[in-house]
């Protein structure tokens, strides 16, 4: 039941912008023992933080996407607060002594400015995302979620899919979410490890190229009128991620 109730947790947490769920399994002690038996692939003791995980996205999921539903502005806000104060433990620990970082930094951010696309509204998405992009971003991003410090649903906002992900869950869509799901699962066991290495021994340069991807694809969530509220939910947002994301992320 404990593994159940911190895969809820873990999954309520993981659907908003910014929250590293790399950094959720350390503060609550799951990191190095998931990461030890994904290695060995012993999964069976972790199929109720699955189940508990799965549904905590759901959770997190339907309020998400009709509160932003209902009060677009004000949520836009409060996930854009979170998305760009995830940049200080991206950033956390790597210094600046290099001058090549403001070229990394600017890169990043002019490929997520013109990947994000338009502001996210949680319309029927039509064609906008094909089966192959969700399969590929979706799979990027549950590897990314497993390193601390990195936001996995910031992927799924640079790869244009966050909206969609959001409607299809207020919307029930379980064949669009079953390719997500698999594509999840397929970025775990695939692509974690070596995603986990490549952070490893390349982590001051991916580190700013990630924190101008983030800044970039913000465009994504600007909130259309600026409003006393407005600037209350990002601050809240800022402030939830900037405490949060310190805790344990990777220096």
């Amino acid at each position: 039941m404990e593994l159940l109730g911190k895969g809820v947790l873990i999954g309520i947490i993981i659907v908003l912008p910014g929250m590293s769920g790399g950094t959720v399994f350390l503060v609550l002690g799951l990191y190095e023992k998931i990461i030890r038996d994904l290695a060995r692939l012993q999964l069976k003791p972790y199929i109720p933080l699955l189940i508990g995980l799965t549904g905590g996205v759901f959770i997190g999921g339907l309020l998400l996407s009709y509160v932003f539903e209902q009060f677009r502005d004000l949520s836009a806000a409060f996930l854009l607060g979170c998305l760009l104060a995830s940049i200080r433990p991206i950033l956390k620990g790597q210094g600046t002594k290099n001058p090549g970082i403001i070229g990394l930094v600017f890169a990043g951010f002019v490929v997520g400015y013109l990947m994000a696309g338009e502001p996210i509204e949680l319309v029927d998405p039509g064609e906008a995302a094909s089966y192959l992009r969700l399969i590929v971003v979706g799979a990027l991003a549950s590897a990314t979620m497993i390193i601390p410090g990195l936001p996995g649903s910031g992927v799924l906002i640079l790869g244009g899919i966050y909206d969609d992900a959001l409607f299809y869950l207020g919307n029930f869509q379980f064949f669009e979410l079953s390719i997500m799901a698999v594509s999840g699962l397929l970025g775990i066991f695939v692509l974690a490890r070596g995603l986990e290495k490549l952070y490893a021994n390349h982590r001051k340069v991916i580190a700013y190229t990630f924190s101008g991807l983030i800044a970039g694809s913000a465009r994504a969530i600007i909130p259309y009128d600026f409003t006393i509220g407005v600037l209350i939910l990002f601050v809240l947002g800022f402030g939830l991620v900037w405490i949060y994301g310190n805790r344990d992320a990777v220096t």
